[in-house]
């Protein structure tokens, strides 16, 4: 991951725009929770944090779940150097079994879905009862994987460069409590 200077990160924050408020983000969280909530109910599932993207919608998220349930996470990529590749890197495997247990997948973007449906793939194998994914945003476009889709969404967003909420912009502003993009005339 390459460092940006303090000066290229203050001119990317200019030179983009909000597509989502953090009050609209904040809703979209109680939305999302309210639906995983009635699903969840009684099924004292884990709850599986896809990272890094899935910290901060889960973060959110959890302050909101009214169920029980157990947390662990897992690390799998498919970026290297900001760039998409086609190997699914497995940095951190889970280290509970998931059989007849359970699982909501927690991530930031179901954006052409290639790396959580490779993730959701892998732990099939361990024979869960269910395996759902949860996302705060949907990209709209038709890129996506055949044969695969989320379970739980909180927002669609344009196809767009986004950052914010738990993604990033060059391993950087994953903490902004909105959803941006460069402006399309400064790209």
């Amino acid at each position: 991951m390459t460092q940006l200077s303090n000066q290229e990160i203050e001119k990317t924050l200019r030179n983009s725009e909000c597509l989502v408020s953090s009050l609209e983000v904040a809703a979209a969280y109680e939305r999302l929770a309210a639906q995983v909530n009635l699903h969840y109910a009684g099924l004292n599932p884990i709850v599986m944090v896809v990272m890094n993207g899935g910290l901060i919608p889960a973060g959110q998220l959890l302050t909101h779940f009214t169920f029980y349930h157990r947390m662990n996470y897992i690390h799998a990529t498919r970026y290297r150097d900001n760039q998409g590749t086609n190997e699914l890197q497995w940095k951190y495997k889970p280290d509970v079994s998931l059989k007849d247990e359970h699982v909501l997948l927690i991530d930031d973007i179901f954006d052409e879905g290639i790396t959580l449906k490779a993730i959701v793939e892998e732990l099939k194998k361990e024979n869960p009862a269910s395996l759902n994914c949860c996302v705060l945003l949907n990209k709209v476009h038709d890129r996506k994987v055949s044969n695969f889709d989320v379970d739980f969404v909180g927002l669609d967003v344009a196809d767009r460069y986004v950052y914010g909420c738990g993604m990033d912009f060059h391993g950087y502003l994953r903490h902004m409590p909105g959803i941006y993009a460069i402006k399309e005339d400064k790209l």
